[in-house]
């Protein structure tokens, strides 16, 4: 309870929540307000949908297989899917297309883990929450809504310019993960 009290007096301290002078209108003295169309990304009303509509993307048309995928945004960064993925969806935990072609025992067979492509790694078949991280010899539970964490390509214009440069310490880094060696450093040294 005292860490709570502690971290609102902190937000208060910080953003004066609640400690501001207000005038007549209830407005705050001294405090300049932002108007909400400055706050987003898309710079309109935020309250209102009309006219709000999604960016225009050129999504890859490629059929599974005949795609050129791209480099990893960083080290073990989940792969951007190189093809296309609209009548693979919705991936239900029952009705999961994409394991039917990257599942470690099918992918060699599907030609999904030549060098330019990929079957699903190991980390995804391991009970994360467990201290031994066991193999389930199946895919995680929690695993399987692909397009969680894996999305597909698109030839974008960006809202933001983005100066990001990733620094691999390894050049296999871009194609692949090394996930499941690096998953546990530091382990030791959380205390609880």
């Amino acid at each position: 309870m005292r860490k709570k009290i502690f971290a609102l007096a902190i937000l208060v301290a910080i953003f004066g929540v609640g400690c501001s002078k207000t005038d007549s209108d209830g407005n705050a003295s001294g405090v300049t307000s932002i108007n909400e169309s400055d706050l987003a990304l898309r710079k309109g009303d935020l309250f209102t949908e009309d006219e709000v509509s999604g960016a225009e993307a050129n999504y890859s048309s490629a059929a599974p297989g005949t795609s050129t995928k791209f480099e990893r945004s960083f080290t073990n960064a989940p792969p951007m899917i190189p093809h296309e993925i609209k009548d693979m969806l919705p991936i239900t935990i029952k009705n999961n297309q994409c394991i039917s072609c990257h599942d470690r025992e099918s992918a060699k067979d599907m030609k999904a883990a030549m060098p330019n492509l990929t079957s699903i790694p190991d980390t995804h078949y391991r009970d994360l929450r467990s201290k031994d991280q066991k193999d389930l010899g199946h895919l995680a539970g929690a695993r399987f809504n692909c397009v969680q964490c894996h999305a597909p390509q698109a030839n974008v214009k960006p809202l933001v310019k983005n100066n990001f440069a990733p620094d691999y310490q390894d050049e296999s880094e871009k194609h692949g993960s090394n996930l499941k060696d690096t998953i546990n450093i530091g382990k030791d040294t959380l205390k609880k």
